[in-house]
């Protein structure tokens, strides 16, 4: 039986154990979508125990930023900065994976040609217009990617993640709900999945077969419709059989709509509300494994450790990561691979990390009063 101190290698990567920290969107970046110094100490602080580091959405077109201060990998002078990080993460024992990434119609709105890139025009938010992308944006998007992966492994990374989740471009051409193109992009899961499995190509081609590739993928979105579980698995098995070395499994666990001069806009959350249980998605996550055959990552309150051992001693999931507890106590996965979840400075739900960021500001938090953006 796996415990959570065991190694797991992933296509010639190797992790010394088991928990993983997982992209977390700071706002620390600069304005150009670079390195900051900020950035560096928000990981070393949390690089020293885990196995796997995945360092939060970079931006593959300074078009797609989630947040003004997401990192960036869309021209050659990033890379420097981004082998700062990867240096600072790697000397720690963790490995270390970049999470790539444009956030479609849900980008902030700094200006650009693809800001508001969709696969249909759904809208996010009142300042950012939606476009239907046409087949020459979409086919520039690939090479964004790709271009962006070649970049991430010559800064240094172990490997590269594709986000395909939180309804984000690629999850938007993934989801139902946001996708309703007539074309090859569009139709059932398999028809929603060409864009994916697109960059999943170009990416492999550019990084050759032997570098780790990861995409992180919705569970379920559970917005009415939404992605379902049934999708998520015909997606996975593809996304597989592409050559995908591990699937990131998140979720949408709910959303809400702003009204604005009698137009609607969803407001999707990837963050467990208060009242969902410690490792609700363990059980999507497990289902996802067993559809695709390849290591997955699982996700959602387990901090306090209990859930994260049973998941990983019971072969229910590969590796797991430990988001919102991290940031309130970065010594949170040395404690509980110690054997000492009782000393864990528990992260109280409050939101004010999620809060702060979409404000547009460095993240923060209510526990943790000595985060960088403090």
């Amino acid at each position: 039986m796996a415990t959570l101190r065991d190694e797991v290698m992933i296509n010639g990567m190797r992790l010394r154990n088991r928990v993983a920290l997982p992209p977390l969107t700071t706002n620390y970046g600069s304005p150009e979508g670079r390195v900051t110094d900020a950035i560096i100490q928000f990981y070393t602080e949390r690089s020293k125990d885990v196995g796997l580091v995945i360092v939060e959405a970079t931006t593959v077109r300074s078009d797609g930023r989630i947040v003004p201060g997401s990192l960036g990998l869309w021209e050659d002078g990033q890379v420097a900065g981004m082998a700062r990080l990867a240096d600072s993460i790697k000397k720690l024992g963790a490995a270390a994976v970049l999470q790539i990434s444009h956030a479609g119609a849900r980008c902030f709105p700094g200006g650009g040609e693809m800001q508001g890139a969709s696969p249909s025009g759904f809208a996010f938010r009142p300042d950012v217009a939606p476009f239907d992308m046409n087949l020459t944006q979409i086919e520039r998007m690939i090479s964004d990617f790709a271009d962006a992966a070649g970049r991430a492994a010559d800064a240094g990374f172990d490997g590269v993640e594709i986000h395909g989740a939180h309804l984000y471009l690629i999850s938007q051409f993934l989801s139902p709900l946001t996708n309703q193109r007539n074309d090859h992009y569009g139709g059932d899961a398999r028809g929603r999945a060409t864009l994916a499995l697109e960059v999943v190509r170009a990416a492999r081609e550019r990084l050759g077969k032997d570098y780790p590739i990861l995409f992180r993928i919705n569970a379920v979105e559970k917005v009415e419709g939404g992605q379902t579980v049934e999708d998520a698995l015909a997606v996975s098995r593809i996304l597989a059989f592409e050559g995908v070395d591990t699937l990131d499994v998140s979720l949408i666990p709910q959303g809400s709509w702003l009204e604005v001069d009698d137009r609607r806009f969803l407001l999707p959350a990837s963050a467990f509300p208060e009242e969902q249980p410690a490792g609700a998605n363990v059980p999507l996550t497990a289902r996802i494994r067993e559809a695709a055959g390849i290591p997955v990552i699982a996700v959602g309150k387990l901090g306090d450790g209990t859930v994260a051992i049973e998941s990983v001693h019971d072969s229910l999931v590969d590796v797991v990561a430990l988001g919102r507890q991290m940031i309130a106590d970065p010594d949170s996965a040395g404690k509980i691979l110690a054997g000492k979840e009782s000393e864990i400075i528990p992260c109280d739900e409050c939101m004010t990390c999620f809060a702060s960021i979409r404000k547009g500001k460095p993240m923060t938090c209510k526990v943790n009063r000595n985060l960088p953006g403090e």
